[in-house]
């Protein structure tokens, strides 16, 4: 059986696979792939992340920034800056339009309460209160555009519900009947 002899040594024009700089030839053993630790950490980390090998190392150390990539920088955190609010305003829109949905349900089941009770002369300034609480909520979720309902409606259905109501009120004070 001949042995296969391979000439493993660098050529005069051998490189470091990471960082391009020129290898030192040595004398006996594989040749290197890289020129330090360094290199080859880096790689790997490169391949990792699904990289090539000679992707370019950062032109500055870890933790550094250099005025080269200072603009870049600020640019990147001026555009988070912005996302972040943006999001932060749109959490704080939908926490408002909860809030005024939930104070129309509120409003809306203390007038319906207080309509199924008796009404009487006694009662009238609290449906007052409850179909104007009603109005209010309705206005405000219809600022605030809450999906889930007709808003004008609902705050035209309460100004109307307590007009009617008072006239019907004023009338029987008027004709003293007792209710």
């Amino acid at each position: 059986m001949r042995s296969v002899v391979h000439d493993e040594t660098p050529g005069a024009g051998a490189r470091c696979a990471a960082c391009r700089r020129a290898l030192r030839r040595r004398s006996t053993g594989r040749p290197p792939r890289f020129c330090g630790g360094a290199c080859r950490s880096s790689a790997h980390r490169r391949r990792q992340q699904g990289l090539s090998e000679s992707v370019p190392r950062w032109a500055s150390a870890r933790g550094r920034l250099s005025l080269r990539a200072a603009r870049t920088w600020r640019a990147r955190n001026a555009a988070l800056a912005r996302r972040l609010e943006c999001r932060r305003r749109a959490r704080a829109h939908l926490a408002a339009q909860r809030l005024a949905q939930r104070r129309w349900r509120a409003a809306s089941a203390a007038l319906s309460r207080l309509q199924r009770d008796a009404v009487t002369t006694a009662t009238w300034p609290a449906i007052n209160s409850a179909c104007r609480g009603v109005a209010e909520a309705a206005a405000e979720c219809r600022r605030l555009e809450v999906a889930g309902g007709d808003w004008s409606a609902e705050v035209w259905r309460a100004e109307v519900w307590r007009a009617v109501h008072a006239s019907n009120v004023a009338e029987q004070q008027w004709r003293g009947v007792p209710r």
